[in-house]
């Protein structure tokens, strides 16, 4: 059976990359339907890459409440399905048959990603090992990444927006300086930004450093193709690496693994002892680099092991 449906996807990629296995599930349940993605200005580049999505539409959280009730309403009677991640109105002013439902129970227990299953497991049977969504990449994309001529590598991302969740500079230095000893090949990827971060180790021999060199959807390429393991903090390349079954290595601070750690076939997650009051990692609050002093050969170990 077709039907017509229409997904409200997280506004940032990090969360929209968590709600992909759910988008997999739609796929799956229904096979030759139309899917339309909500989506933000961050995230449509990268959903509109989707294979399992057909359309596209923009929404803008900065609208005026009367340019978002107008939004719905063009929507309204058009879906038999409304899937909506972020949890507003929107499925009741479109007004389809099936919608996930506004009020929903707390699931602390769980995984990010199996917190979106829960949405919409009223609305399709969820089943295991269903076909993974993929990304299209342009001629010119591939050929700029192939281009590098990387070997299979080590991949490493430790900074984030926040700096509660970057692992110190001087450990992360020892770090490579010591498995560039080792002959792993590195590679660094980010964004231009971490460039000021990372500081003499991107010059490093044996480093390839790609910081601020690729966007988002360069890196699901070079991650696919290029990535034997990822070293990385909780960040949006944690929850990309997982959807793409990369091994990697991931060192939690302010954040709860439990809710946000990787789900890769093979990983370790590495987190200070440190970090002890529940309230704390919950919100973040009161840490700063102190929770990130995982020792330099507890990494090293764990990369040494995965690898």
């Amino acid at each position: 059976m077709k039907n017509s449906i229409i997904i409200n996807f997280p506004t940032n990629i990090g969360d929209t990359v968590l709600s992909l296995p759910v988008l997999d599930q739609m796929r799956a349940a229904n096979p030759k339907s139309k899917i339309t993605a909500i989506v933000s200005s961050r995230t449509k580049e990268f959903l509109s890459r989707n294979d399992f999505i057909d359309e596209v539409i923009v929404f803008d959280k900065k609208w005026t409440l009367k340019q978002k009730l107008a939004f719905g309403l063009n929507l309204r009677g058009k879906y038999d399905i409304v899937v909506d991640f972020k949890n507003t109105l929107l499925p009741l002013i479109i007004g389809a048959k099936k919608r996930t439902p506004f009020i929903r129970k707390s699931f602390k227990e769980l995984h990010a990603k199996d917190v979106y299953s829960k949405v919409v497991s009223k609305l399709i049977n969820l089943r295991k090992n269903v076909k993974q969504s993929n990304f299209n990449f342009t001629n010119e994309e591939k050929n700029k990444i192939d281009l590098w001529k990387l070997r299979s590598s080590l991949f490493i991302s430790v900074t984030s927006l926040s700096s509660k969740k970057n692992y110190p500079y001087k450990k992360i230095k020892t770090i490579v300086q010591e498995l560039i000893k080792k002959n792993f090949p590195i590679v660094f990827i980010g964004e231009d930004r971490d460039k000021s971060y990372y500081k003499d180790i991107l010059s490093f021999e044996g480093v390839v450093d790609l910081v601020g060199k690729t966007n988002f959807i360069e890196v699901i390429y070079l991650l696919k193709n290029y990535a034997r393991l990822l070293l990385c903090v909780d960040t949006g390349i944690l929850h990309l690496g997982s959807y793409l079954n990369i091994p990697m290595v991931v060192i939690f601070g302010s954040t709860e693994s439990k809710n946000f750690g990787p789900w890769s076939d093979k990983y370790k997650v590495l987190k200070s002892d440190k970090v002890k009051h529940p309230d704390m990692v919950k919100e973040g609050l009161g840490l700063s680099n102190e929770s990130m002093q995982i020792s330099e050969q507890e990494i090293i170990t764990a990369i040494e092991n995965i690898w």
